[in-house]
């Protein structure tokens, strides 16, 4: 097991150039306790770069020393350490097991006198919160959106909270007052708001560099103030008027200890009698402030525009700037210009040694490196005199310095990318700053684990590892955004083809182009474009399957190459604009605003058979199964899904084969005639022969194929077994003659690959270091000679975390006649009273051969319902969400998404399997949406149709009715006691 807080602990330490900064800041966070499982801190260090954002960040404040981070992961052990070693701050995540959050801070709080913060992982946890008054033991409270920057921000707005009376006497510091007592709201500005302000820092720092009082005054970042009351806001512009820079604040909030609707205009009403030209934004949810708040001269934003952040951004572009270096000779000439360490690189290769001379006598490279996060270039630099050497040997020992601590940057887990130290053998490369994003993390996480815990060393011969990875990182998509003015066209009322068709349109930046030009030299196998969004594959807003992957083949001339790459980046970014993002995100309280995207573009496992390319099998795992088969097995016990080819299949939910882990000779299906009936006839894989790419296509190169096909392609040998008619028999393995079931009857019988053993060895590592239950992705490629290793890809991991009952009730016993439905095959934990509305599939009426034309009327009475913000109950047959309309009604988030609970039913002649492992049902047990499966004939299951049928239609269409009742149902769920059921109106 890896040693927790030697591993996520650290500790940096520079010397600053200027005695003065001494003076400021003198009340610093330098030991964090925190308290998290240890996924969350890793989120917080790999994907956020948290140490390099502290360099880069803190730096600025000139701080001598940067924060030492200690992780634990259980209240007890917190208190245990803080027992014996002094914190400056704790901040805890809300799961603490054996205690809740304010009883640990207030337990903090005895042992020592210093802030507790409580980070919560969901904007959906605020609901468990008590009443603020109530809050005893926590400062504050801070919920993490999925960007890892909302922990340097807690740290920054605590110290500015204590330093900024002395630091405004001594520095003359501006300061921001920010007002909002939104959790999440406050939660997601904060972060912008510093970035923003320290982007100023750098541009200042770069103008000012020669001058040492301009430089004092340039460096000292605006402070942010945060109040959640009008006394409290008002406190703060008395004490810090004349330093006050800019003003932000909420319209409705705590005034005389209750909340006033008009506490933000009585605020700016009284500051601007002092400050009559002070920059203001007014905030709120509520439009109809608008008219008021720009009548009184300020801006107004709506807190859940879609273009909230964006407009914010915007008004504080007015005030900050970014930093460049400018290379120059001593008479002013630019000779040169650098906005990062490559291009700072770079220029060093080819400007005059004028230049450089001019910048090493007055220290400029080792300031603007200071700035930049660069310590360990800086200090080797700084002690050496331009005239120690000749002008060549100045250039190379620039050179040769970079070059050398840029090198020792990229054998981490994660490399940033450069053109001049790209390696191949590197699997993960960052080729833009920002956020990893969802996926990224859970990729960056994978290799922690394959590292950390040594996974390969077990099974050593299989070959365990991700695919080949970069990831562009959110500043980019930002990037593209601003620079291609798409911000307002794709928030406005337009179609999502004509989304696509704008966004394919737009241009990536010439550097990003350039850079996978390069990189498309050595990647030469198809490659897989998914999208990563900050919010993808989190535990309580996953948006699987929401946002856009695409395949490309790469296998033409490189012009081909590169624009179907660039033009598969610009459908992911577009995908955060279409209908079915802006549904589902409506549907969790979210605004595509925040679902910031970064892309991943991996090298696609497999092999070409025939000018298709597809692996020998993928699949998806999860450490928890809602619907366990027979009396052994048990939900902890996991379930897997494998297929032939490419694991779309799986995720959009056709058929597959299902195995338990733990029990991997045991069969799902209880004859060869239910196995036939149930086993995969179709496979997806990239056609490479396909040469044109059609955007309003979701995945235009991937294709689907039967089992014709893969006889063709002689890749069943190794994954089926072949079923005899005649005998109604199945043998193991398949040679070409016979009908073939895909049963991997040699992995998980004869153990020919240990699949089962290293599935859940991944699930149970992945469960315990991520503190919830999980879900992986796979493909594997078996060897095909005795010379070679099998290769066993992770392509994903995720939480697969279901929410908590909000309130806890004593369970009451019903007679049968009181009740809808019952059902013991259910997943979600929901208690809801207020359902009226029934949507459901008339069983008389439905036909498998129809589902698109069922689609289309529960889409439609979809809408009437969301219009009326109506939750309701969905009824149905066969597979919800599936691709294979065949199987079921093939329906997307948004054409559901006002369902409340969900009911899956089957039919006598028309009975499938759960719907687990697609995406589709990923979402729904994540958002807790109630979802209740019926078996045809079932004894423990019933669904009273009788009643149903005797409500009258508020709406009735072909297939589907809508019923509206007069009072409303009683929906329990308890997937932990496999109970479900729904009572009658009393």
């Amino acid at each position: 097991m890896v040693s927790e807080r030697d591993e996520m602990g650290f500790y940096l330490e520079y010397k600053p150039k200027y005695k003065v900064f001494h003076e400021l800041m003198s009340k610093r966070m330098h030991n964090v306790l925190l308290v998290s499982s240890i996924y969350d801190s890793f989120m917080l260090e790999e994907d956020g770069r948290l140490s390099d954002q502290i360099y880069e960040e803190f730096q600025n404040l000139n701080l001598r020393t940067l924060p030492r981070i200690t992780r634990v992961s259980s209240a007890k052990e917190a208190l245990d350490i803080l027992n014996t070693e002094q914190f400056d701050l704790v901040i805890t995540m809300r799961r603490l097991g054996e205690m809740d959050a304010f009883s640990f801070g207030k337990n903090v709080k005895k042992i020592q006198d210093i802030p507790v913060i409580l980070l919560l992982t969901s904007v959906v946890e605020i609901n468990y919160l008590p009443v603020r008054e109530k809050r005893i033991g926590i400062d504050r409270v801070f919920v993490w959106n999925g960007d890892s920057k909302v922990f340097v921000a807690i740290i920054k707005h605590l110290e500015d909270k204590v330093n900024a009376e002395r630091d405004i006497k001594i520095g003359d510091v501006r300061v921001f007052i920010f007002v909002e007592d939104s959790i999440r709201f406050y939660s997601l500005f904060l972060p912008e708001l510093y970035s923003e302000l320290m982007r100023q820092t750098h541009r200042l720092i770069v103008e000012g560099s020669n001058d040492f009082q301009d430089l004092l005054k340039m460096r000292i970042r605006p402070k942010i103030i945060l109040a959640e009351t009008y006394e409290e806001a008002m406190v703060y512009f008395k004490k810090y008027r004349k330093n006050v820079m800019g003003v932000i604040s909420d319209i409705e909030f705590p005034k005389d200890g209750k909340v006033n609707k008009n506490a933000g205009f009585l605020f700016v009403k009284q500051i601007t009698k002092k400050m009559s030209h002070l920059p203001i934004i007014l905030q709120s949810t509520k439009e109809k402030y608008r008219k008021k708040a720009e009548e009184m001269g300020y801006l107004f934003n709506h807190k859940r525009s879609h273009g909230m952040l964006w407009d914010l951004r915007k008004w504080l572009l007015d005030f900050v700037g970014f930093g460049d270096f400018f290379f120059k000779k001593e008479d002013g000439e630019i000779t040169g210009k650098a906005k990062d360490m490559i291009s700072f690189y770079e220029q060093i290769k080819k400007v005059p040694i004028e230049t450089l001379l001019y910048h090493g006598k007055n220290d400029h490279f080792s300031n603007w490196l200071y700035a930049r996060g660069e310590f360990v270039i800086a200090e080797k630099l700084k002690p050496r005199e331009v005239s120690e050497f000749t002008h060549e040997e100045l250039r190379e020992f620039l050179l040769s310095t970079i070059n050398e601590v840029v090198l020792e940057k990229t054998r981490g887990i994660i490399n940033d990318f450069s053109k001049e130290n790209y390696n191949q053998e590197m699997l993960f490369l960052r080729l833009r700053p920002g956020s990893l994003g969802g996926k990224g993390r859970g990729l960056a996480f994978l290799m922690f684990l394959l590292k950390s815990f040594q996974i390969q060393d077990e099974f050593k011969d299989i070959i365990l590892e991700i695919p080949r990875t970069c990831v562009i990182g959110t500043d980019e998509y930002d990037k593209f955004m601003e620079e291609n003015n798409l911000y307002d066209f794709a928030l406005s009322n337009v179609s999502d083809e004509e989304i696509k068709k704008k966004f394919t349109n737009a241009k990536l930046s010439k550097s990003i182009r350039s850079d996978l030009e390069f990189l498309l030299q050595y990647w030469t196998k198809p490659l897989a474009i998914r999208s990563s969004s900050l919010l993808e594959d989190s535990a309580y807003q996953p948006f699987a399957g929401i946002f856009s992957t695409l395949m490309v083949p790469n296998n033409k001339d490189k012009e081909t190459n590169l624009n179907q790459l660039y033009t598969a980046i610009k459908l992911v970014y577009a995908s955060v604009f279409l209908k079915l993002a802006r549904s589902y995100a409506e549907t969790i309280s979210q605004t595509v605003e925040e679902s910031k995207m970064a892309v991943i573009i991996q090298e696609v496992v497999g092999k070409e058979h025939n000018g298709r390319f597809y692996p020998d099998f993928s699949g998806t795992a999860s450490s928890y199964n809602y619907y366990p088969f027979g009396d052994f097995m048990k939900p902890e016990d996991g379930l897997a899904h494998l297929a032939l080819g490419l694991g779309r299949l799986i995720v959009d939910g056709f058929e597959s084969f299902r195995f338990c882990p733990k029990y991997p000779k045991s069969n799902f299906y209880s004859t060869p005639d239910m196995l036939l009936d149930k086993s995969q006839r179709i496979f997806y894989a990239i056609n490479l022969r396909q040469k044109k790419f059609d955007i309003l296509i979701d995945d235009p190169f991937v294709t689907k194929f039967d089992l014709d096909t893969a006889i063709k392609d002689e890749t069943l040998n190794n994954i089926a077994d072949t079923y005899d008619f005649n005998s109604e028999t199945l043998r193991i393995g398949y040679h070409g003659t016979g009908t073939p079931l895909i049963t991997f009857s040699k992995q998980l019988k004869l153990n020919t690959l240990p699949l089962a053993e290293i599935i859940a060895k991944i699930l149970a590592i992945g469960e315990q270091t991520m503190g919830c239950s999980i879900e992986i992705e796979f493909a594997v490629n078996i060897k095909e000679n005795k010379d070679e290793k099998d290769k066993f890809n992770i392509l994903q991991i995720r939480p697969f975390l279901q929410q908590e009952i909000m309130a806890v009730e004593e369970i009451e016993t019903y007679e049968k006649q009181q009740l809808f439905a019952y059902s013991n095959h259910v997943s979600g934990n929901l208690l809801c009273k207020d359902i009226y509305d029934i949507i459901f599939v008339k069983p008389e009426s439905f036909d498998n051969l129809k589902t698109l034309e069922i689609l289309k009327e529960i889409d439609k009475l979809n809408s009437i319902l969301i219009a009326e913000k109506k939750p309701y109950l969905l009824i149905g047959f066969g597979r919800w969400g599936t691709a294979d309309h065949f199987l079921g009604i093939p329906a997307k988030w948004n054409n559901i998404s006002g369902a409340k609970t969900i009911i899956e039913a089957g039919l006598e002649d028309f009975q499938v399997d759960f719907s687990q492992g697609s995406h589709f049902f990923h979402n729904i047990i994540t958002s807790n949406i109630g979802y209740l499966h019926f078996k045809y004939n079932d004894l423990q299951h019933f669904i009273d149709w009788k009643w149903l049928e005797n409500q009258t239609a508020e709406n009735e269409l072909t297939f589907v009715n809508h019923i509206r009742l007069k009072k409303p149902l009683t929906i329990r769920i308890n997937a932990k006691r496999k109970e479900g059921m729904i009572i009658k109106p009393s």
